[in-house]
């Protein structure tokens, strides 16, 4: 009878320390897993949030230059009336009309080659043909709308005309004046010496001091150079080269 008494009592025993044993082990891992770092979200938060701003960066960027951009008209002309009259024409979605007067040894691509050179959407030249001399040169007729007017100063006509010593610069500003009057701003094209003459070239040189000197608007083409040939004599036009020289000395002059 007592062996059955402590048989039991061992197992008693037994069991109680196994049970004690197993909540100690419970016990700890609860405090383990209470006393751990708890776990956060903010790294994969902020890792997120730059991948999304950087991902919208990159929308925008992306969309700003697909859009088509507005190309703003930088021409700007060197006297105050004409770029005064170009920014309202500008503002008003219009262009800015300039009559070019100029004799037949212009040939028929010279406007186009003005165009091209000023480059703007909002210019407009026209061709006004002049079949004079100055001794004979009466009022030079032009558009009624036109802003401006470019007005060749005739000395390779007079040259041609064997008029030169004749030439009469008096009715040339005569008619530059008519045309001021009524509203244009004009220049005088002064020509080059296509010929190369010393008659020619003396004219050139006396007229741009003195028209120059008076404030006329006067575009000097006395030193233009090219390789090759001036003058077309079959056709009686200057030469491309020549013309291009023209073209530009009138932008240098106008604009900027």
């Amino acid at each position: 009878m007592k062996k059955v008494l402590i048989i039991l009592l061992v197992i008693i025993f037994g069991a109680g320390i196994y049970i004690n044993f197993g909540m100690d082990r419970t016990m700890d891992n609860s405090e383990s897993i209470a006393n751990g770092p708890a776990e956060t979200n903010e790294p994969a938060t902020l890792e997120t949030s730059g991948e999304n701003t950087e991902t919208s960066t990159e929308e925008v960027t992306e969309e700003a230059s697909t859009e088509p951009s507005e190309e703003s008209d930088t021409l700007t002309f060197n006297q105050e009336s004409l770029e005064a009259a170009y920014a309202e024409a500008v503002a008003a979605n219009e262009a800015l009309i300039i009559d070019v007067v100029i004799p037949s040894y212009y040939s028929d691509s010279f406007i186009d080659s003005l165009s091209e050179q000023f480059g703007s959407d909002y210019i407009e030249f026209n061709r006004v043909d002049l079949a004079s001399t100055t001794p004979e040169l009466e009022a030079v007729s032009v558009n009624a709308n036109s802003d401006a007017v470019i007005m060749d100063a005739l000395q390779i006509s007079d040259y041609n005309a064997e008029v030169l010593p004749e030439r009469n610069l008096d009715r040339l500003t005569n008619a530059y004046m008519n045309l001021y009057d009524d509203g244009k701003v004009v220049y005088i094209l002064g020509n080059p010496n296509v010929h190369q003459h010393e008659n020619l070239a003396a004219v050139l040189e006396e007229e741009s001091n003195d028209l120059t000197a008076s404030d006329y608007y006067y575009i000097d083409n006395q030193d233009v150079s090219v390789e090759g040939d001036f003058y077309d004599y079959e056709t009686d036009e200057m030469t491309p080269a020549s013309e291009m020289q023209v073209v530009q000395n009138i932008y240098e002059f106008m604009a900027q």
